[in-house]
């Protein structure tokens, strides 16, 4: 099978470098790697460049017009060429065996896509913490989504994979006709794309897995997923209240939408909580006139996505009908 893989990268020239250098170590190299660079960022660009004579697959570099996770994934996929797509972050090193145990999953031809833990360390080297926990890549009936894709402690790598709802994009596989193409409606950072493609692959009946083994080493510097009320909290807050609802909007049959949307509005999330949630993000957060003011903001994002992503229900079965052959 044909792969590409997909880097999204902007602004760490030196960390893509060292990235596309260990995909150049790997035992079965990919077909192709596609590294999209986005707006100004010729640094990016260049650093690709000065790649291109010195790796063993073929090294594309699209241009992404528009800044962010989404986008310029979405301008890579359109110059990929592969039956199976792999993506990894600009900031990962993925080990020589990375490329050939994602593939070896796609044997199989009920899986759709394959996702893996990422090690996380801080830029003085030291390792995240280590977490054991008890849910991994989950959604739930009622709407939430429990993820725990990253920094489990060594000797889970013996595990078997599992079958998961939900992967990280920083460490995924997808079989390329097993989804459509990434949301473009959503907000800015994206959260829950990921979410969006697995449910895709669901939907064309395929499985979605998780391999404990596959672990790639992390070295993020990005600080929009921090959990806490400083920097931007549209980006942080808001946009991820619509993010959220808008994909429970647009996957979520009938017999669950009605407790998905008392879930968003009544409990939510951790960062974006409805109404009973708000007690916690208050004893979490403090500041009483802040929470009040994001929990009513808040809940008109959860609206706003819900009612966003219905529509996006509604054309994208339409659409899917009118392509359907017709009864004679």
């Amino acid at each position: 099978m044909r792969t590409s893989v997909l880097i999204p990268s902007y602004g760490r020239p030196l960390s893509l470098r060292q990235c596309l250098e260990k995909l150049h170590q790997q035992r079965i190299p990919p077909d192709e790697v596609i590294v999209a660079w986005q707006l100004d960022d010729t640094s990016t660009r260049d650093a690709a460049q000065s790649k291109a004579g010195d790796v063993q697959y073929s090294l594309r570099i699209v241009h992404s017009t528009a800044q962010g996770i989404v986008p310029a994934e979405s301008a890579a996929l359109r110059y990929a060429s592969g039956e199976i797509l792999i993506f990894v972050d600009d900031d990962a090193l993925p080990h020589p065996e990375w490329v050939a145990r994602h593939l070896a999953h796609f044997a199989d031809p009920e899986v759709g896509a394959v996702g893996a833990p990422v090690r996380n360390y801080r830029s003085d080297g030291s390792p995240f913490a280590v977490r054991r926990p008890a849910h991994i890549g989950q959604l739930t009936s009622y709407g939430r989504t429990v993820g725990n894709l990253f920094d489990h402690p060594p000797e889970w790598q013996a595990r078997p994979p599992i079958d998961v709802a939900h992967l990280a994009a920083g460490n995924m596989s997808v079989r390329r006709v097993a989804f459509g193409d990434f949301e473009a409606s959503l907000r800015p950072y994206w959260q829950s794309f990921e979410l969006d493609v697995c449910l895709q692959v669901k939907a064309h009946g395929f499985r979605v897995l998780f391999d404990f083994a596959n672990v790639i080493e992390h070295y993020p510097t990005n600080s929009i997923f921090t959990q806490d009320r400083s920097g931007d909290l549209r980006v942080k807050v808001f946009h991820p209240a619509y993010n959220h609802a808008f994909i429970l909007a647009k996957h979520s049959g009938w017999h669950f939408r009605a407790l998905r949307l008392l879930y968003l509005l009544l409990v939510g999330s951790s960062t974006s909580p409805g109404l009973a949630g708000f007690c916690v993000a208050v004893w979490r957060y403090g500041n009483i006139a802040r929470e009040t003011s994001l929990l009513c903001q808040t809940l008109n994002w959860h609206l706003a996505g819900w009612v966003a992503g219905s529509k996006r229900r509604r054309t994208g079965r339409a659409i899917r009908s009118a392509i359907l052959p017709q009864k004679l």
